[in-house]
């Protein structure tokens, strides 16, 4: 089969421009998967998945165990202390409302009753 030589540098070219659109992408591919893993990576590291250093940790003894413990409990009460003390608060206000409807509601019986 005969090909005329200007078609023949036609397909050619072609293929070249199409050839070289294919490595353009197949390199822009790499790069963001390159760049896809290095973030997977960064993100790794800072969730501590895999820390660079280990963390020393040693349990507190005798008096320093103690004083850990009295600030724990102490924190303790003092979050229990002030949710205690907006309980009273609101249940002030709730007795406070509950006696005024309660008044409200013996006034209308005494102005609906005969006299």
């Amino acid at each position: 089969m005969f090909v005329r030589r200007s078609k023949h540098n036609a397909l050619r070219s072609l293929y070249q421009h199409e050839a070289k659109k294919r490595a353009e992408a197949e390199q822009l591919a790499d790069q963001r998967e390159t760049a896809i893993h290095r973030m997977q990576s960064l993100v790794q590291h800072h969730r501590d998945e895999h820390p660079d250093t280990p963390i020393q940790y040693q349990p507190a003894v005798g008096d320093a165990r103690l004083r850990q413990q009295l600030a724990l409990s102490e924190r303790a009460r003092r979050a229990l202390d002030t949710d205690r003390s907006e309980l009273i608060a609101v249940n002030v206000d709730l007795t406070r409302e509950v006696q005024q409807l309660r008044e409200a509601l013996a006034a209308r019986a005494v102005e609906g009753s005969p006299a």
